[in-house]
């Protein structure tokens, strides 16, 4: 037999139907099978080497019990290769690069998700000691949080097609206070809400308006960022800044061009002080700008982002250097920071010649010689003869002025320092010129901080109302309330973690290993007593929980099972109650009656549900 004879042969074998060895019936049994698997098994579960032993048998005991737990209640997750990682707090701001915020307390959970593996990361935070119920408490409820409430809402409540229309529209309330403060200051547009706001300021000071708006304005914006960061806005000032961004939405929807007209402006202005669009790139630009305006946005965005990491890299390196931590690696930090020297010169962000006060070899004099070439091609076509030098000098300035240039600079100021460091002659380094001129470098990038995140933020506004434009353009579309899909996971993360802890506890079990034992009634009356506060502030998925607290409530028997039936069988009516639930308020409804308003939605969805229940004979 010839060989390629053999080889189809071997085919033929290989796809023959009586050669199979498995079928349907293996297939079902496999099936079958992984179905009987509990979470406990199909979760590695991880512990950083300085969690102490004791803890470490504690949750190693405690956990599969608990992973295990939800599926009684019909709360499953797909079978994949999930990961539950505890780390201590050191372990957590090592891996990350940065401090816990200080307003987070322990423990603490971060969910992510691997996309190649379509599975699921979950990191539990640890506090130093397990030493108190409360503590432990509050550990199972970040692993219900993120077991049964985000995964479960992801996998099982988002794919289904009541949900879809929602997804895809999502991004029309994506704004956050931060980027909406920023967006007033960058486009100044006119608001009603903010200039009444404004005048009742100005009245209580005794204050002109005529003369002083201007001022008051630019003072309330700034305190008002202030008091987010405090976390001490007044429901009063949630509400206003609110309806300032409702007021923005509708005028950009009604007249784009003029924001839009406003926002080139403010980013030419930036790019004049900062040089960050370069000479080869400025042609590129220009077409976005023309033919594709959400892409220059998108792209403009994309270098503030880049220059904004940068000099976060910069100032971290610069306060590691400072002050030197025990066992901290200078030569892999100086590894890093020329790595990251070599990605902006291959990227073409930095002409290293043309980065002021930086030393030159004769190879790099050379090619600045013959660069002016290149920069003859990127001359405006019809440019005068004469005027060539003169425009080759400003492309030349550009490239130098660059905020890449600065930050390229700042790298080259920090190498230097690592190897000055590794010499031993760190004292002679800050005594040096270069020191002074990297000083130099580094307040020059925290100053044009401020103008930067500003721009980048309220790109990053225009981006979503341009992408919402396009959805709303749709000619196939029927317009109709959206799901507040974000508050509506949060709000099941948090009513679900606290139910399923409350339950779990329950269990004689369960509340044996709790130092202090289980109460139910202190448990469920602190729960209520925050829910309450957060709906007082006007948080919107606050306000979706506390529904599902009254109606769980109500229902007393088999309630969750009434609440998963409810989201996984959903209605029209459960689009518009949620609706309803979170729609930005009116001056004529006070948050108070927002609320009261609670109590009419929760009937009417248990009826509803009830009589569909009822038909169904479930």
């Amino acid at each position: 037999m010839k060989p390629f004879d053999s080889i189809n042969k071997s085919f033929e074998d290989r796809f023959d139907p009586k050669m199979r060895t498995i079928g349907e019936a293996q297939l079902q049994n496999y099936d079958d099978q992984k179905e009987g698997i509990p979470p406990s098994k199909y979760f590695s579960i991880e512990f950083s080497k300085s969690i102490p032993e004791q803890i470490k048998n504690f949750l190693k005991g405690k956990v599969p019990d608990i992973l295990d737990y939800s599926e009684k209640f019909g709360i499953e997750i797909p079978h994949a290769d999930h990961l539950l990682r505890f780390i201590d707090q050191e372990t957590y701001e090592t891996e990350i690069g940065s401090a816990l915020p200080k307003n987070v307390s322990l423990p603490a959970s971060r969910l992510k998700i691997i996309n190649t593996t379509r599975s699921y990361e979950v990191t539990i935070i640890l506090p130093r000691e397990l030493d108190s119920a409360e503590l432990i408490v509050n550990i199972t409820r970040n692993l219900f949080s993120k077991l049964s409430g985000s995964i479960f809402f992801n996998e099982k409540i988002l794919p289904l097609e009541f949900y879809r229309y929602s997804v895809n529209n999502q991004k029309q309330s994506s704004a956050a206070i931060p980027e909406i403060l920023s967006m007033v200051e960058e486009l100044n547009f006119s608001s009603k809400s903010l200039q009444a706001f404004c005048e009742n300021v100005a009245e209580s000071y005794l204050l002109d308006h005529k003369k002083e708006g201007l001022k008051i304005r630019k003072q309330l914006i700034s305190e008002w960022r202030e008091k987010f960061k405090s976390r001490s806005l007044s429901t009063e000032e949630y509400h206003t800044i609110d309806t300032i961004y409702r007021e923005f939405k509708e005028l950009y929807r009604t007249n784009p061009v003029n924001y839009n007209q406003a926002l080139i402006e403010r980013i030419q202005k930036l790019n004049a002080q900062l040089q960050f669009i370069l000479p080869h790139e400025k042609l590129d630009y220009q077409k976005f700008k023309q033919k594709h305006f959400p892409h220059f946005i998108r792209s403009v965005k994309n270098k503030l982002e880049e220059i904004s990491a940068l000099s976060g890299f910069i100032e971290e390196f610069y306060d590691l250097l400072n002050r030197i931590p025990e066992g901290t690696d200078i030569e892999t930090i100086g590894v890093q920071i020329r790595s990251r020297m070599q990605e902006l010169c291959f990227d073409r962000k930095v002409i290293q010649f043309y980065v002021p006060d930086m030393p030159q070899n004769p190879k790099l004099n050379r090619i600045r010689q013959r660069f002016p070439l290149n920069l003859i091609k990127m001359l405006p076509p019809g440019t005068p003869l004469k005027e060539w030098s003169k425009e080759i000098k400003r492309l030349e300035k550009n490239y130098a002025e660059s905020i890449y240039s600065k930050i390229y600079a700042s790298f080259y100021g920090l190498s230097e320092w690592t190897f000055t460091i590794q010499g031993e002659k760190d004292v002679s380094y800050r005594e040096s010129t270069d020191y002074q001129r990297l000083k130099k470098l580094l307040s020059v990038l925290k100053y044009r901080a401020p103008a930067i995140d500003g721009l980048k933020s309220t790109l990053g506004v225009i981006l979503d109302l341009n992408e919402q434009s396009l959805l709303e353009n749709k000619e196939d579309e029927t317009p109709r309330q959206l799901i507040p899909l974000d508050d509506l996971n949060k709000a099941w993360s948090y009513f679900i973690s606290s139910i399923l802890s409350m339950q779990y506890y329950q269990q004689p079990s369960a509340s044996a290993t709790l130092p202090q034992g289980f109460r139910t009634d202190n448990y469920m009356s602190s729960i209520m007593e925050f829910v309450d506060r957060q709906c007082s502030l006007g948080i919107n998925h606050f306000h979706i929980v506390k529904l599902l607290l009254l109606i769980y409530e109500k229902k007393g028997t088999n309630a969750l099972n009434f609440l998963l039936y409810c989201f996984q069988r959903p209605q029209d009516i459960l689009r518009y109650t949620l609706y309803l639930t979170t729609r930005p308020q009116t001056g004529d409804i006070s948050l108070e009656k927002r609320l009261e308003k609670l109590f009419q939605y929760r009937d009417s969805l248990i009826s509803v549900y009830q009589n569909r229940l009822n038909e169904s004979g479930k």
